[in-house]
């Protein structure tokens, strides 16, 4: 009777073994829940998970992308004349004239510096005179007004035809390099309108001058 129940019993515990280890098979630790270091319960089915579900897992996020920043225009000033391109209307003035607010040329002061009582054009001032023949060869609408001065010494009835004689000085000159002379008007101001005080000589040398004014 004892032998009968041990064999019983043992072909039971057999049955529940084999029963277990159907269990056991049917049923899979999720190696993903391994790789998270979470804790998985045995009991939960591998197969249970969707396709969907496991492209999830596997799906890494996007990596960051830095914001693209544009920066603003910068102001241009092609000709450095202290007006930006977008309201300049005169976009090739030459270093050294005076603009309006529109950026177009309205003067030029010609630093010629004239000996005491001559009117010829010295070479010092030849650079001066290559820039102004260039920009009346490239603005071909553009008329000019010459204006001589001169400083204190003498008497006014020299001094107003030594400025008048100064503006002509440089007219010729720049007819002589193709300008036409329809394009010049010249005058003087004698003594009338210095820059600088009569009582140095380096202010003397100012006043002794050529001012252009281009229309």
């Amino acid at each position: 009777m004892n032998i009968k129940k041990a064999n019983s019993l043992q072909s039971h515990s057999m049955i529940a073994g084999c029963l277990l280890g159907l269990a056991l098979n049917a049923y899979a630790v999720d190696p993903k829940c391994q790789e998270r270091h979470e804790t998985c319960p045995e009991h939960y089915p591998k197969k249970s998970y969707s396709t969907n579900y496991q492209e999830m897992l596997e799906k890494k996020a996007p990596a960051s992308v830095a914001p693209v920043i544009i920066a603003a225009p910068a102001s241009v000033d092609d000709d450095n004349d202290g007006v930006v391109n977008a309201s300049d209307q005169c976009l090739a003035t030459p270093a050294g004239y005076k603009v309006d607010a529109k950026g177009c040329p309205v003067s030029l002061t010609l630093h010629i510096n004239f000996a005491f009582a001559s009117n010829t054009l010295p070479a010092s001032a030849n650079s001066d005179i290559e820039t102004l023949t260039k920009f009346l060869q490239e603005n071909t609408a553009s008329k000019i007004s010459i204006v001589g001065h001169t400083d204190s010494n003498g008497i006014d009835a020299r001094n107003q035809p030594r400025s008048e004689a100064r503006a002509k000085a440089l007219e010729e000159k720049l007819v002589a390099h193709g300008i036409e002379s329809n394009r010049i008007s010249t005058s003087g101001k004698g003594s009338k309108e210095p820059i600088a005080s009569n009582e140095t000589d380096k202010g003397r040398a100012q006043n002794r001058r050529i001012e252009v004014i281009i229309k």
